[in-house]
């Protein structure tokens, strides 16, 4: 009998139509509440493990109905679905394999490592048939010109096989992060030449929807012990409007704090969420929310941002570099786009000056964003 995913195969391929079914037998549209695919009278559990292979695992048929639901899509709207529904994301070129398999547009998958019986029983009549056509009592071609040409015959590679060196390394990991963030980064792009400045200045996004329920705008400082603002003294000068030595405070054990800020030009007072690191940037939508980032100056700070470099990053989000009065300010931090900002070393009560204007700063920031 043949498999699950090869009979799936061939109702796809026809065109029948099917339907996803929950656990009550009702029709779903939410593949992430369907229980079932039905065509017709012929229904399979989507928790079926397939023929399929990623990372060396069996994916279920649930993996393989979602993909070919999004063979039309885009892959950042398939990326998308993929993490609203907490579904196992299949990168592109695998997703590509898959979808010319199940629609009849090649006759091979790379990753379908087994064979069901059937197949192997046809496939072996096949050639058995072929070779008692093509050959004589002893053995030999029937046609001389045809045994030359398969003497000299070379097996075809694609372009996978024949990449393939003398150690076989797998890089599947690579083809996942390197999706993830050219995705996204192509999303924003989108979003940015959407809301084009008047000016010529990319339009930064909003901190939340029009109309949605709003959202703590986040802002992000340095992980290094060495930055000027840590979590250890972030929330003082924030809060507080005073600057203390990290050095002198005992260290945070948080990735995350929350500040409280009541600005002029908003009726409540705003929560920020501040973080040291992007983490638990789990969704794209996270990025929407960075109003601010504090850099020392080091451009290996933004390697696991969205936007990993100075020019591409302080387009999108406002920067801001503090220093102290009296010390040069770095050549390359210059010619970025960042708000720079100077503390005296010595002089306390002028911490509240400079925190009213970083305040300010971002005041008018959230304005420009259409923050409400």
């Amino acid at each position: 009998m043949s498999s699950v995913l090869t009979r799936v195969r061939n109702f796809l391929k026809s065109g029948k139509s099917f339907a996803l079914l929950g656990e009550d037998g009702t029709e779903t549209d939410n593949i992430a509440h369907a229980k079932t695919i039905s065509f017709g009278e012929d229904k399979f559990s989507l928790e079926e493990p397939t023929e399929f292979e990623i990372g060396g695992g069996h994916v279920p048929l649930r993996v393989i109905v979602h993909c070919w639901l999004h063979r039309n899509s885009s892959a950042a709207d398939y990326l998308a679905d993929c993490q609203e529904k907490q579904t196992t994301n299949v990168s592109f070129l695998q997703r590509n394999d898959l979808i010319n398999w199940l629609s009849g547009n090649s006759e091979s998958s790379q990753y379908i490592k087994t064979v069901s019986p059937d197949q192997q029983k046809t496939n072996g009549e096949a050639q058995a048939t072929a070779e008692e056509d093509s050959t004589k009592e002893n053995g030999k071609p029937e046609d001389a010109v045809l045994a030359e040409a398969l003497a000299h015959e070379r097996p075809l590679l694609d372009h996978n096989s024949s990449l393939r060196g003398n150690r076989l390394v797998n890089l599947g990991y690579l083809i996942k992060d390197a999706e993830l963030k050219l995705v996204q980064s192509l999303k924003a792009s989108i979003r940015s030449k959407k809301s084009q400045g008047a000016h010529g200045r990319v339009a930064k996004p909003g901190a939340v929807s029009k109309g949605g329920p709003r959202k703590e705008p986040i802002i992000l400082i340095p992980s290094a012990a060495s930055s000027v603002f840590t979590m250890s003294n972030i929330k003082q000068f924030l809060q507080d409007s005073q600057y203390c030595n990290p050095r002198e405070l005992s260290a945070a054990h948080s990735d995350l704090i929350t500040v409280d800020k009541k600005l002029d030009r908003f009726t409540k007072p705003i929560r920020f969420i501040v973080v040291n690191n992007t983490r638990m940037f789990t969704k794209p939508e996270y990025w929407d929310r960075v109003v601010a980032v504090f850099t020392m100056g080091h451009a290996w700070q933004f390697n696991n941002y969205q936007w990993n470099t100075p020019q591409e990053l302080f387009q999108h989000c406002k920067g801001y570099y503090f220093h102290f009065t009296g010390d040069s300010v770095p050549q390359h931090v210059q010619q970025w786009n960042v708000q720079q900002v100077e503390l005296d070393k010595s002089k306390r009560f002028k911490d509240i000056e400079v925190a009213r204007f970083f305040w300010n700063s971002l005041e008018k920031e959230l304005v420009a964003r259409g923050f409400h």
